[in-house]
């Protein structure tokens, strides 16, 4: 879980003929700023990811448009990379103010209304599944609830089109291929024109940032080992230039993806090392999360509500992926599960 501090927002860039880059502000995030990317077609243009709900973000966009004498409605296709608010949470106002059809991959739309449609009964497993990873009682609450101020900055808009991976956008003189990348979201993908020799690779390759990847509630059973493969599948491709959700845009994807396994075949080391400094104590995944060492040189007490949640569902995943390869045992006695190193024959 590796954040970067608020920035300057960047200006607005023509990155190839036809190509925009659109940043638009994040309010009170660390992040600073979400990355949409405006792509002309022969009908209007397509928006790649659209930032959150508010006031600010929308008024940046339509200032970027303006900018480019770009209407609103001249948007004519959406596509989200994943249902994140900072990727999503326009989409629903854009929806009314442009009519643009939208497209996501079909695992997101099974989220929405879990997520910020019907956000409670979510709330309550997330809950119980947070005590039985060892969550003490005092910090349920403030772990649970810490995500509630962001998804309020989310306006619903259910897809036109589901996406499913393998198909081809069109868009002008280019044409994505839909590539599912599941680790960051279950339905994350990444859009990629091998002509060209670009992607737009949403949150799942960042230039600077290590994208988040967590087991929580709803969550795919082994979410690491998707993402790995993901990384891996994305690292062969022939891009020159690498549109990213956050950071600027980059070349060196190669050498990227391999510095996102090392650093996450880092953190799995380090649970190991955690693990086995006391391998007659199993420990909760609470417990490993608190004992990690996270962004920034922070300790676990720096860390606010949300990002605790987002710490022990990182955690999690990665003693996951040890558990799935036979290296990690598990153990579910009394409400609780915990993990430790296999005892010695």
């Amino acid at each position: 879980m590796t954040q970067t501090r608020n920035a300057t927002l960047p200006e607005r860039a023509q990155l190839l003929p036809g190509v925009h880059r659109l940043p638009l502000p994040l309010r009170d995030s660390p992040l600073g700023h979400v990355n949409t990317y405006l792509i002309r077609s022969d009908d209007g243009y397509l928006l790649v990811d659209c930032g959150w709900d508010t006031v600010d973000t929308l008024q940046a966009l339509e200032g970027h448009l303006r900018a480019l004498d770009i209407s609103i409605g001249d948007v004519r296709h959406l596509v989200i990379t994943h249902i994140h608010p900072d990727h999503y949470g326009l989409a629903g106002r854009l929806r009314e103010l442009s009519k643009a059809d939208l497209s996501f991959h079909r695992l997101e739309r099974l989220y929405i209304e879990s997520r910020y449609a019907n956000p409670d009964e979510l709330l309550g497993e997330m809950h119980e599944w947070l005590q039985v990873n060892g969550t003490p009682q005092a910090e349920l609450d403030r772990l649970n609830f810490g995500s509630m101020g962001i998804v309020e900055r989310v306006k619903i808009a259910f897809p036109d089109t589901t996406l499913d991976g393998g198909e081809e956008i069109t868009c002008g003189k280019f044409a994505f291929k839909v590539i599912w990348t599941p680790g960051h979201s279950a339905g994350h993908i990444c859009l990629y024109d091998a002509r060209h020799k670009i992607l737009l690779s949403g949150d799942h390759v960042l230039p600077h940032i290590t994208p988040s990847v967590g087991l929580h509630v709803r969550a795919a059973s082994n979410p690491l080992a998707d993402y790995l493969d993901s990384l891996r599948l994305i690292g062969r491709l022939e891009a020159e230039l690498v549109m990213p959700g956050h950071g600027e845009p980059f070349q060196g994807l190669p050498e990227r993806t391999g510095e996102l396994i090392a650093h996450h075949q880092r953190r799995l080391e380090e649970i190991r090392g955690l693990l086995a400094a006391q391998p007659e104590v199993p420990m909760s995944g609470y417990e490993i999360a608190s004992r990690m060492r996270w962004s920034r040189r922070r300790t676990w007490d720096d860390l606010s509500g949300f990002e605790r949640r987002m710490a022990v569902t990182e955690a999690l995943a990665h003693v996951e992926l040890l558990h799935a390869r036979g290296e990690v045992h598990k153990e579910c006695a009394e409400g609780e599960i915990t993990y430790q190193l296999p005892m010695p024959q």
